[in-house]
């Protein structure tokens, strides 16, 4: 009888083990449902390709913000901002559409999982990258991720530590950008300053250059020079 009732209490636990870990692997199983370029792509609208690409609300907010960030980059729509003429109105559209991007702004880590990614990913690595279009997507994720820092609220909660931080390796990137001319022009080129500006808290200098950043060839190198003397003076003071 003995015998019996702990065979019982040992596939109790089993059960509870194996129902916990198929819990566990929902959490993270889940993947945008509609992909670009299928067929089921073509064949949806627009409106409910939107909302297929939105995950259930109870995985959203059971995702590590790691997690959450790579549904983020892989979100389907972010290349949209590439179809506007103005790159701000583009990443607007998407980012209000976004319930990843939104939701991983308002994380408290995500601070270090931006700034972990992007240390990866200095331009001089990116561009030892043979395949084309796997240099291109790169690219732009580091390009968009300089929007989400401009155009939203997410430098809003960080310490000066952090924003100082951010704000560097931001610099890094950008001073990069002249040791490749011919794939940054205009607003490729413009985006880092814009997010330096808003990190550093420089709203004012920022509302300037924004309304210029609409023109994909504009580039004006002493505006460019004051700006990086105040990100510099910011970092360092």
């Amino acid at each position: 009888m003995k015998k019996r009732i702990l065979m019982y209490m040992l596939l109790s636990l089993v059960t509870c083990a194996l129902s916990a870990q198929v819990v566990a692997d929902r959490k993270v199983m889940w993947d945008y449902p509609v992909k670009p370029e299928s067929k089921e792509w073509r064949e949806t609208s627009y409106i409910e390709k939107i909302k297929k690409s939105q995950p259930p609300k109870e995985l959203l907010k059971n995702w590590t913000s790691e997690v959450l960030f790579q549904y983020c980059i892989n979100y389907p729509f972010n290349k949209v901002i590439l179809l506007f003429n103005n790159p701000n109105d583009g990443f607007k559209r998407v980012y209000e559409q976004s319930s990843v991007w939104q939701e991983f702004i308002q994380r408290k880590d995500a601070i270090d999982v931006l700034t972990k990614y992007l240390e990866s990913r200095p331009y001089k690595r990116l561009f030892t990258i043979n395949n084309i279009e796997s240099r291109n997507n790169e690219l732009f994720i580091v390009f968009f991720l300089d929007k989400i820092v401009s155009e939203t609220d997410f430098a809003a909660n960080l310490d000066v530590r952090n924003r100082k931080k951010l704000t560097n390796i931001i610099l890094q990137n950008h001073q990069s950008k002249k040791n490749y001319p011919e794939e940054f022009t205009g607003f490729h080129y413009n985006s880092s300053l814009s997010a330096m500006l808003k990190v550093s808290g420089d709203e004012k200098s920022l509302t300037g250059l924004r309304e210029k950043t609409d023109n994909e060839f504009f580039i004006d190198e002493n505006e460019e020079a004051s700006i990086i003397k105040k990100v510099i003076n910011f970092i360092n003071k």
